[in-house]
Parts: C-alpha cells; sequence; structure tokens
C-alpha cells in the first residue's frame, strides 16, 4: 500500500487510514463437467464458471515513528483489509452426434463413475473472501515538504522489510439440471489458501506536473513490494446425485508462491492533520489452486485422472478513496496548498 513518505518521518506523529472502495479478483476458472466421445474419452472440459469479478473492500493502517537507525527515519506500519467478492454464471451443454454431455464422480465409486445426459443446465456459484494483515518497518529520508519543490520529477522515500499473511477463501456451488430429468446433481466445495511470509518494498514519489513547472496542490506516491509466500490449500467437496448417497473428498496441498504489487497513490491535504487519498493497488500471485476433477478413461486405456489440486495464477486490483488523519495536537502537515 503505497503511502506519504513525507509523513513517516514527522516526530511524533501517528497516523491513522481507513478506507473502503472496490475490489476485482480474477481466479482460475471452475471446469466440472466435460464432454465425452464415442470411444469414452474425455473431448474436452466444459469451464462451468470463469471467475473475474469486484467486490467491496475496506481497508485500515497504523503508521508511527520509531526513531533513527543512525540518519535514517525508521517507521512502523501496521495494515490489513477484507474484500468480498461472488460471481454465478449459467452454462448450458447439449449432446451431439460424436459428444456425450458427462458428469463425474469427485471419487472414483463403483456404480457412478459417471453420468451422460442428452443436454443439461448448470448453475454456479462462487462466494469469495479475499483478507490480509500485514506489519512493515520502513527506512527512509525526508523529501521537502511542498509537493513542487526542486522540481523533481522522482525522489526516493522508504526501503522497507515485512511480513504477510494473505488469504482467498471460496465457497463453490454447482447445481446440475438435466433436460427431462430436473435436478440430477448437487455440488459443493470449499477451497482456502492462505498465504505466509515476508516481502520487501520501495516507496517514493513523483511529481511530472512540478517537474515541468506547473505547481499542483495533488501528491503522487509510488511503490513496488515483492515477496516470497508459503501458500497452504485447504479442499473438500461434496457431491450429491438425486436419489444416491453423496460423496466426500478432502484434498490439501502445499506450495511456494511470489506475489508482487504495484501501487499508485494520490493525496490531497485538508488541513494540517487530515488528508484525503486515491490508491489503486495491483497484485499478482503466482499460484492460485485450480481442481481437477476425476475424469476416467475406459480402462482398456489404463489411465484415470483423480481429482487432485492443481494450480494457475491470480491477479487482483483494489481501489479505495481512504482518509488520513494524524493523531495528537501536534501539526502533521505543512499549511495547505490552494
Amino acid at each position: 500500500m503505497a503511502q506519504d513518505a513525507t509523513t513517516m518521518t514527522t516526530p511524533g506523529g501517528t497516523i491513522v487510514t481507513v478506507g473502503g472502495g472496490f475490489q476485482a479478483l480474477q481466479l482460475p476458472d471452475m471446469d466440472f463437467t466435460f464432454l465425452i466421445g464415442p470411444n469414452g474419452n474425455t473431448v474436452r472440459k466444459q469451464t462451468n464458471d470463469s471467475f473475474d469479478d469486484t467486490g467491496g473492500v475496506i481497508s485500515g493502517q497504523i503508521e508511527t515513528p520509531f526513531g533513527r537507525w543512525g540518519s535514517t527515519p525508521v517507521t512502523g506500519v501496521i495494515g490489513g483489509f477484507f474484500a468480498n467478492v461472488n460471481d454465478d454464471e449459467v452454462r448450458h451443454c447439449k449432446s451431439g452426434a460424436n459428444q456425450t454431455c458427462t458428469v463425474e464422480n469427485i471419487v472414483n465409486s463403483p456404480g457412478l463413475d459417471s453420468a451422460t445426459f442428452a443436454a443439461f443446465k448448470t448453475k454456479t456459484e462462487r462466494d469469495v473472501d479475499f483478507w490480509g494483515a500485514n506489519g512493515e518497518l520502513r527506512f527512509g529520508q525526508a523529501p521537502a515538504p511542498l509537493p513542487d519543490s526542486g522540481g523533481y520529477l522522482f525522489r526516493f522515500g522508504y526501503v522497507g522489510i515485512g511480513a504477510d499473511v494473505r488469504g482467498i477463501d471460496q465457497d463453490n456451488k454447482l447445481r446440475l439440471s438435466a433436460t427431462g430429468v430436473g435436478p440430477a446433481v448437487k455440488y459443493t466445495e470449499t477451497l482456502d489458501t492462505t498465504y505466509s511470509g515476508g516481502f520487501l518494498s520501495i516507496g517514493g514519489e513523483y511529481n511530472i506536473l512540478g517537474y515541468f513547472g506547473m505547481g499542483s496542490s495533488f501528491r503522487s506516491f509510488i511503490t513496488l513490494k515483492g515477496g516470497v509466500y508459503n501458500a497452504d490449500t485447504d479442499y473438500n467437496g461434496k457431491f450429491t446425485p438425486t436419489g444416491i448417497a453423496p460423496t466426500k473428498l478432502g484434498l490439501s496441498d502445499d506450495e511456494t508462491a511470489f506475489i508482487g504489487s504495484l501501487s499508485f497513490e494520490t493525496r490531497k491535504q485538508f488541513g494540517y492533520r487530515t488528508s484525503l487519498s486515491l490508491l489503486t493497488n495491483y497484485e499478482w500471485f503466482s499460484y492460485a489452486p485450480q481442481m481437477k476433477y476425476l475424469d476416467a478413461d475406459p480402462p482398456s486405456l489404463g489411465k484415470v485422472n483423480v481429482t487432485h489440486i492443481a494450480d494457475d495464477d491470480a491477479f487482483a486490483v483494489r481501489t479505495q478513496l481512504r482518509l488520513n488523519i494524524g493523531l495528537g495536537s501536534s501539526q502533521l502537515y505543512q499549511e495547505p496548498l490552494r
């Protein structure tokens, strides 16, 4: 999260930030049903849901000066956010001369390995909680207090090191209705991934208008972060065909992931201790779980693709309007520019 590099060096100045806005989240597809050919082989998976949607987000942060390490100011920052994003999609499948619409059990159960239909409709609902919390130490210098002083294009603010925990918790549901049969299958799953690790950051301020001699009452900041995380995934699925006992499956996976982010903040000062900022954060996850469900080729081919946790990547964009408030009676900012 991009922060004002000047406020971190203010003696005795603790700043509380609260914000809210929109969270866009792109996750791996959910491919549950599929088509089989005349020889019983899987022709292709059907994408029942391609998750790329937007929800709401709230966040909070506290930053406070810790003094100096030699001549370098040190600031401590703790913060977190919570977002909820949900999506639902309806897909249709119709059998043809050489392909048959099929749904497979999540486990290789005798007597119910697969069910074929002339046509069916699936409705998939995905509800995702996306959250994070972090702590960071920032080591930086104090740039001049006014945004256009010095006519700079960019000036360094700080480098930081921190620890982070993230979560992408999915509750997914799929209901299959077959033509002429009615409700045929209900499938539910939880797919939760917790990321824990450390990161490095670098932040600074850019001032394009001031560099060309045009004053501005807005200040702009940029932050780049990258870290290595342990990604712990837990899956629990329940497959319930109409009139037949349900089957359940639990799986887990443990992977290493890289999370990188780029943040842009534009800040407007309104008083000696208050400012309002617009922050946009772009994040990329090198690992996000994608379920690969059972589809069995004929026994003569000696191949069975069991249900397992595979991997893909994920992308997130978070845009928030944030209020920054300095605690105490001391003045934290210069007089606002008009």
